[in-house]
């Protein structure tokens, strides 16, 4: 990361993390690109996950205006999961992409998910129900796209 990090120009970027401290990350190079830390301890319950991500949002908002979201919506934070140790409920993951979507909506900033992380079988449950949240909120549009 470091040697192809060398010639960007983070004043570009802007990266909001949300992450279990005890687990991640620890690659000090990378972090030091981190512009907004929300360091989450083992155990955080959606509540309070939830609290977080809205705090940090509007943060992220009066700092820097993206023309561009690039969202890694990682389901290793829900309850279970055997690394990211966090108590996310189902329910949660599905609200918490359903706030990034939001976010963007209301500023008209395109935006990119990704799904990573997650390392259970009902990840899967997770981000289906989370796109058909996010489709009947109007937030994304599914059909066929292909013409």
């Amino acid at each position: 990361m470091e040697a192809a990090a060398e010639g960007l120009d983070w004043k570009r970027f802007y990266i909001l993390d949300m992450y279990n401290a005890g687990i991640y990350p620890f690659d000090h190079a990378t972090k030091r690109h981190i512009d907004q830390k929300v360091d989450l301890v083992s155990g955080t319950k959606t509540h309070d996950y939830l609290d977080q991500l809205d705090k940090a949002l509007k943060v992220a908002q009066s700092r820097f205006q993206p023309q561009l979201i690039v969202y890694n919506a990682g389901t290793d934070i829900l309850d279970g999961d055997p690394l990211g140790n966090l108590n996310i409920s189902h329910e949660g993951g599905v609200i918490r992409d359903e706030k990034v979507f939001r976010f963007a909506k209301e500023q008209n900033i395109p935006l990119l998910m990704l799904t990573s992380g997650g390392y259970m079988k009902s990840s899967a449950r997770v981000i289906a129900d989370s796109i058909t949240n996010l489709s009947q909120k109007n937030l994304i549009q599914l059909g066929n796209q292909l013409g």
